[in-house]
């Protein structure tokens, strides 16, 4: 049984309409979907709709006629049936849930992947947060997100490269090198407190970033060079020590980058000049006021954007420019880059940028990643960046651990609002999805230890599956059938957010069976048969928690 369920209706459609290539193609693209009533069986298809007008036929008798054709495969469906306007319903024989527990059994830690594919790599960018600051949770999202993407995408064969742009150039850097600055200057008694710049990062983490560089020679250098200088090199050391804080937090996350690529480097070699010679030479520049525009499309944005102002210093859109063409250089089939939902009213313009460049925009898609508000107590905690106060990731993986926080992060789709009770992610409870998700594979390995505490054997070679016929056990078995359309799903959509999803109901309905049934059963077939049943069970969630970046314990 090497395809999905989907895959096998799809084929026997498919083998349906054989005599016509045209309608076979075009079946192939069909849908079939889990019902949600099982009355109406176990899948249902609209193919008999998608054909009718290739027949010049009524979509029911186009179902009908299918439906005949179909019911001759006993092997795969008990029956089929045509419903409401023309859709096909069907009705799998027993066989093909216990078939997928086998399959869980051979493939394990593979199930639900796909062999490598390296003719369309594809770079993820995601959390690229400014060198100004620590992560905040918001960061922590955006990660979360990124991370799990790139692991559902190299699950289903994709080749997949990771990165993380740094914003080392611009005005930011000046702002972040003058606060570290300034506070040193404070600590000196060189400047007065109160003169602080309203504008500029006040967080503590500014004071000990000051405080560690008071006690260098560069510290020592500071207070005697021009301000030019001294913001200059400030803004160097802080940056340096704040990327590698946000390595830290990133790691203890779980989260790794392939690639950390500088903005910096950008300028260093030209880059973005050769990328505004590509738009000019191409006509989508013009030079207005002594500044470079780069013309846009009104009915995506409603003003053309300066690509170099009249000072002659390129804007972070220029570097924006030069920086997708160099990742569309370097051979990348397919961009994902993954922002904050604040940037909304940037994706029209860096589209627009590609296109100019040469390469259709359709390369590119945005994922936006919304806020996240932070819960303690029932209240909302208030968070500001620049004003110094914020909560960070790092102070959150310290409260209730990266696995919580991973799994918080992906509860939703992440463009929509995520409200993170800090309080309900440290509870032992069924109300806490991360962890009645992994007490459900902790549950299942204690159910094997306790086993062989107890002398109970545990071989399930030549289990009779035929056995598993309760209503739960075949619940169960067609929601572990559903992982690999699952999977298969969620990367087209890219939606690692739909894993935990499928997780948290596989989890409950395992832990209902475990209530109202003994896995180690007095009659030894069926014990045998439970215990292969019940681990399918906890292979599959951690394969899912594995893609999500979450643990699977054997112990809670």
């Amino acid at each position: 049984m090497k395809d999905i369920i989907r895959g096998l209706i799809r084929k026997a459609i498919s083998q349906a309409f054989q005599t016509d290539e045209a309608l076979d193609a075009m079946c192939r693209g069909i849908e079939v979907s889990r019902t949600k009533d099982e009355r109406f069986g176990d899948y249902s298809t609209n193919v008999a709709l998608v054909a009718a007008k290739h027949f010049g036929r009524k979509p029911r008798e186009v179902a009908d006629q299918l439906v005949a054709q179909l019911r001759g495969d006993t092997d795969l469906f008990t029956h089929c049936e045509t419903a409401g306007p023309g859709f096909i319903n069907f009705f799998l024989a027993p066989h093909v849930w216990t078939d997928v527990l086998c399959k869980i059994h051979a493939e394990k830690d593979a199930f639900g992947s796909l062999p490598l594919q390296r003719d369309q790599p594809i770079l993820i960018e995601f959390v690229s947060a400014n060198p100004t600051g620590p992560l905040h949770v918001g960061h922590g999202r955006g990660a979360a997100v990124g991370d799990s993407l790139a692991r559902l995408l190299r699950t289903r064969g994709h080749t997949v490269d990771t990165e993380y742009y740094v914003n080392d150039a611009g005005n930011q850097m000046k702002i972040l090198g003058r606060s570290v600055l300034f506070r040193l200057l404070e600590l000196l008694q060189l400047r007065r407190e109160d003169d602080f710049p309203p504008d500029h990062y006040k967080g503590d983490y500014i004071i000990d970033i000051a405080k560690e560089l008071l006690n260098t020679p560069l510290g020592e250098q500071l207070r005697v060079l021009p301000e030019v200088e001294a913001v200059d090199l400030a803004s160097q050391y802080a940056g340096r020590t704040i990327l590698h804080g946000i390595k830290e937090d990133l790691a203890r996350f779980g989260v790794t980058h392939d690639r950390y690529f500088h903005e910096k480097s950008l300028h260093e070699r030209g880059a973005i000049a050769s990328a505004l010679a590509i738009l000019s030479s191409r006509g989508t520049t013009e030079i207005n006021d002594g500044a470079v525009w780069f013309s846009m499309d009104r009915e995506e944005d409603e003003k053309d954007r300066v690509l170099i102002r009249a000072t002659g210093e390129p804007t972070y859109f220029a570097a924006d420019a030069a920086y997708h063409l160099d990742k569309l250089q370097r051979g990348y089939a397919r961009l994902v880059d993954i922002w904050g939902s604040d940037h909304h009213g940037y994706v029209p313009r860096v589209e627009a940028a590609i296109q100019a460049l040469g390469y259709p925009r359709e390369m590119l898609t945005v994922l936006l990643v919304q806020f996240v508000n932070l819960i303690r107590d029932g209240k909302k905690i208030s968070m500001s960046t620049r004003s110094g106060e914020f909560i960070t990731l790092g102070e959150v993986l310290e409260e209730v651990g990266p696995d919580a926080a991973r799994f918080f992060f992906l509860t939703k789709r992440s463009d929509s609002h995520l409200d993170f009770d800090l309080d309900l992610a440290k509870k032992h409870s069924k109300d806490n999805p991360v962890y009645y998700v992994q007490y459900a594979h902790a549950r299942v390995s204690a159910i094997f230890r306790i086993a062989a505490e107890r002398g109970i054997p545990t071989d399930m070679t030549d289990a009779d599956l035929n056995l598993l016929a309760l209503a739960d056990e075949i619940k169960i078995m067609k929601q572990l059938a559903d992982y690999p359309d699952i999977l298969a799903d969620a990367a087209v959509a890219l939606e690692p957010h739909r894993i935990t999803v499928y997780l948290t109901e596989l989890a409950a309905l395992f832990h209902a069976y475990y209530h109202d049934n003994r896995v180690l059963s007095e009659e030894p077939q069926l014990r045998k048969a439970r215990l292969f049943f019940v681990e399918a069970v906890r292979q599959v969630v951690a394969n899912g928690l594995n893609i999500v970046g979450v643990s699977a314990p054997e112990r809670m």
